[in-house]
């Protein structure tokens, strides 16, 4: 049945389920509505694979994608605002933005994220009732690194990942000898792997911190408009 408007002036339910949250008889919330889902707002075509026409790669309870309404003028920019604050229980997928000022989820997948800081908090693993807050590093490239001790060798194996991950050129080596200085340099970086060489008759003894860029991905644009 198609009708030109509907109102409803209580609650709005679509399913069998029972959200007894929004109350029942005198106690039912008002402007309320409750949905079984999956639910779709704006285009359907942005997510294929739904309602029999194939197997979806991606499914979530609500899906809200760009408006086809063309008689929206001028056209909603945003398919999901939340001007304070958006709760999320399990897994929340951004594909392009998400404007928001503060979001609560178990996992966040974005493509990109840009913050003005980059925190994760977590219970204090000494300390009863503190909040643990580390804060990311920052610098102007997407890099990866990778840390470790040699100790009676003289080469460090790269993860074998960084073959397809990384720019080669882009490498650096620390080395920190332990005890006595030992002359440590870099030989030479190929194959995946640094070898490292020292004064001779002096065992190698030491950590490293090697970093280097992804060559996945675009190179960072450290200045925008």
């Amino acid at each position: 049945m198609k009708v030109p408007d509907l109102f409803v002036g209580k609650q709005l339910n679509v399913g069998s389920g029972n959200p007894e949250v929004l109350g029942r008889g005198p106690t039912q919330v008002r402007g309320s509505s409750y949905t079984e889902g999956p639910s779709i707002t704006g285009d359907p075509t942005q997510f294929p694979g739904i309602a029999g026409k194939g197997v979806p790669t991606e499914l979530g309870s609500m899906m809200a994608g760009q408006t086809g309404n063309l008689e929206m003028i001028p056209p909603p920019f945003y398919a999901f605002i939340a001007t304070s604050f958006a709760r999320i229980k399990s897994y929340l997928k951004v594909d392009l933005l998400l404007t928001v000022r503060v979001i609560k989820s178990k996992i966040i997948y974005t493509e990109v994220l840009m913050a003005k800081v980059k925190n994760f908090a977590i219970p204090h693993p000494s300390i009863p009732n503190k909040t643990l807050v580390y804060s990311c590093l920052e610098g102007p490239e997407n890099s990866v690194y990778v840390r470790g001790k040699l100790k009676n060798a003289n080469t460090i194996k790269l993860p074998e990942v960084w073959k397809d991950l990384v720019d080669e050129t882009s490498i650096s080596v620390s080395l920190t000898p332990v005890g006595n200085d030992q002359g440590l340099h870099v030989k030479r970086i190929t194959n995946n792997e640094v070898v490292v060489q020292g004064k001779p008759g002096y065992p190698l003894d030491c950590f490293y911190h090697i970093f280097a860029e992804r060559k996945d991905v675009p190179k960072l644009v450290t200045e925008i408009d």
